[in-house]
């Protein structure tokens, strides 16, 4: 079976749980299916580590990272610095204590720590998303997070196939083409009006492209970046747990950086 028809069959069952997830009043399963992303999402990034010679701490970046949804879940976030500096301490002890490859010890420290925020905390947003208070404020948010990120990797990908030329950035992802990254950022675009026309009125539609312009960036780079750290590791997949999309990494990376983006959005620029 292609890659195509994989990607279109894992889509089909997946998405309509994550939407459903999102508009359930109660947060438990969507909440669970980040948990559950981000979990898979950090041991791959540890793998990845791992390819590399380093060893992280990975008990201690599983506990920061259930830490960290805990105080997003919460609404505790506040808190989070204070958690990040505990961890800190935490793989530092660890190291004194039980480091024998003095070698490793910096990169190791250091990809636990990368770890954590790189997929725990930027994942945490999402949870901070849905705990919004009105509960429906959230799953407008998210479903308008999705969908605008969804629709620009969708048209990337078909027009990158039908038209792409020019390479975006060779050296770090060589498949990506100038004419699919401007085919993403019209299919966020697009999104985004629908999602305002259709679902969510209430977010002002020049707010809706600014939101759907900068999402599309971040969302690139943070796609570029995760390919980046798959390059220096050897691996062109982060895993394969979703048939056609690769690991979960694969798939969070044109999300994390956005989360924090819509969330502070959404606390204070929507009034």
């Amino acid at each position: 079976m292609s890659n195509l028809a994989w990607r279109t069959i894992t889509a089909l069952v997946a998405l309509p749980l994550l939407f459903w997830s999102i508009w359930l009043s109660t947060p438990f399963l969507f909440v669970s299916f980040v948990i559950l992303a981000t979990l898979l999402g950090l041991l791959e990034y540890f793998r990845l580590a791992e390819r590399l010679g380093f060893a992280p701490f990975t008990g201690v970046g599983i506990c920061g990272l259930f830490g960290v949804h805990v105080l997003f879940y919460t609404r505790a976030i506040e808190f989070l610095p204070a958690l990040l500096g505990l961890l800190l301490g935490v793989t530092m002890v660890q190291g004194v204590l039980m480091e024998r490859d003095f070698k490793k010890s910096l990169p190791s420290h250091a990809a636990t720590l990368h770890g954590v925020v790189y997929v725990g905390v930027l994942c945490g947003f999402l949870i901070g998303l849905k705990r919004l208070e009105p509960p429906e404020l959230g799953s407008r948010f998210l479903t308008f997070f999705f969908v605008v990120i969804m629709a620009g990797d969708v048209t990337a990908y078909f027009v990158g196939r039908a038209f792409g030329r020019h390479k975006l950035a060779p050296l770090v992802s060589p498949g990506k083409t100038v004419e699919g990254s401007i085919g993403n950022l019209v299919g966020s675009l697009a999104a985004a009006v629908v999602v305002h026309f259709g679902l969510f009125p209430a977010l002002p539609l020049s707010h809706a492209l600014l939101l759907a312009v900068v999402m599309n960036i971040i969302g690139q780079l943070g796609d570029l970046y995760e390919s980046l750290l798959k390059r220096g590791a050897g691996a062109k997949d982060a895993a394969a747990v979703l048939p056609g999309h690769g690991g979960l990494l694969d798939r969070l990376d044109s999300l994390l950086f956005n989360a924090p983006v819509l969330y502070y959005y959404a606390q204070y620029g929507l009034r």
